[in-house]
């Protein structure tokens, strides 16, 4: 099976499962299984085709390199140092996309509506059963899988004019039923996408332009006030307090490249956050590391520096851009990772990276309609050529 099927199919036979437990969180390990697609990806792609991006592949392995090693030399476990470094996998996988093609770009759309239709369903189905209280989500918590859905909205946004509004007024509807406000954020981002990219002389659509804008915005504020007496917004605060005392004592060195790899907080911060005791080293000796923080803007600067947040804003942009993407929807995408980075794990998660994957994948670019083809080893591949610059465009899938 391609991956684009493997991907498409596997996302919706995931979805439907989720829909069955009502109340409840997937019971499928939904990250590791995306996880586990995108390396298959990179490593498909590595294997067939030419890579157009070999210079930020290089700084990317160097500093991936110059991480492993730190983590070998303390012995902390591997599997902490993949949950905390996850953003490299997936600056990767961005980085190799380059120059791919994803060959049945209709089929983004399809999948999008899939996915925003079941977890609607089952986030109306639970909100009627059990109340607004709970927020089981369809793969994951809301707060990540909210990003996923506007980021896929966003880039499906430009293929699909027929239906595009039905789109964003279903996921108006779910992020509503949600109650997420990062999730409402990445809803109100996506909308002002949709209204900046739409050009149309139809006298309606032009009317709505101008109402929208005021009923989205009052989506945010809506779930803002409902959920203003929770103690989310006191824990982001706490998160921040514990961040700065962790680092009161840094130097210039710290703030530009971060402490070294894994470096567990003090004794005293993993106790107060015993509540988060499942983010827990998984040596199981009572350690934690920065990723207990939450917000991945916290968990960046602690491990990272100056110099980690310069790879994540940077080398996104670089690849979209390089890969036909317009600057418009490569600005709304690094705005939804930077909202659900406040939050939560942001783009340490494929949840929010994956949209950015496919918005590679299905870019169009003015050169592909002049350049050469020929035929690669990988059955139903195709690489286009258009000179050393552009790079190839291999049809993987």
């Amino acid at each position: 099976m391609s991956l684009q099927r493997s991907l498409h199919w596997g996302l919706i036979l995931c979805a439907a499962i989720s829909v069955l437990f009502v109340g409840e969180f997937s019971p499928l390990p939904m990250t590791m299984l995306l996880d586990l697609w995108i390396i298959v990806f990179i490593v498909a792609v590595v294997r067939r085709g030419r890579l157009a991006t070999l210079l930020p592949l290089s700084i990317l392995a160097i500093y991936t390199y110059t991480r492993i090693m730190g983590v070998w030399a303390t012995g902390a476990a591997w599997e902490d140092f993949f949950q905390a470094y996850r953003w490299l996998l997936y600056l990767v996988a961005l980085a190799v996309a380059v120059g791919q093609r994803w060959t049945r770009p209709g089929g983004l759309t399809t999948l999008t509506w899939w996915l925003i239709s079941l977890a609607t369903a089952k986030a109306a189905v639970t909100w009627v059963m059990y109340g607004s209280g709970e927020r089981p989500g369809l793969f994951l918590e809301n707060n990540f899988e909210l990003a996923l859905f506007s980021g896929l909205t966003a880039v499906v946004h430009r293929g699909s004019p027929r239906s595009r509004l039905w789109l964003l007024l279903l996921l108006g509807l779910l992020t509503v039923l949600s109650g997420s406000r990062s999730g409402a954020v990445a809803y109100v981002l996506c909308v002002l996408y949709a209204m900046l990219s739409t050009e149309t002389r139809d006298v309606f659509l032009r009317l709505a332009s101008v109402a929208v804008p005021a009923v989205v915005a009052v989506i945010p504020l809506v779930i803002f006030r409902e959920r203003a007496d929770e103690s989310e917004v006191i824990d982001r605060v706490r998160f921040l307090d514990f961040f700065l005392r962790e680092t009161q004592h840094w130097g210039p060195l710290n703030w530009l490249v971060g402490t070294p790899p894994l470096t567990p907080l003090n004794p005293a911060t993993c106790e107060e956050l015993a509540y988060y005791d499942v983010l827990y080293s998984a040596q199981g000796d009572g350690t934690c590391y920065s990723v207990i923080l939450h917000a991945f803007v916290l968990r960046l600067m602690f491990d990272a520096g100056i110099l980690g947040a310069v790879l994540v804003l940077v080398l996104p942009w670089i690849f979209l851009r390089r890969a036909g993407v317009s600057a418009l929807l490569t600005l709304t995408l690094m705005a939804i990772a930077l909202t659900n980075s406040l939050s939560v794990s942001g783009f340490n998660n494929p949840y929010v990276a994956l949209p950015f994957l496919l918005a590679i994948l299905t870019a169009r670019r003015p050169a592909d309609t002049t350049t050469a083809r020929t035929r690669s080893r990988l059955p139903g591949a195709e690489i286009r050529v258009s000179g050393a610059e552009a790079g190839p465009r291999r049809r993987l899938f």
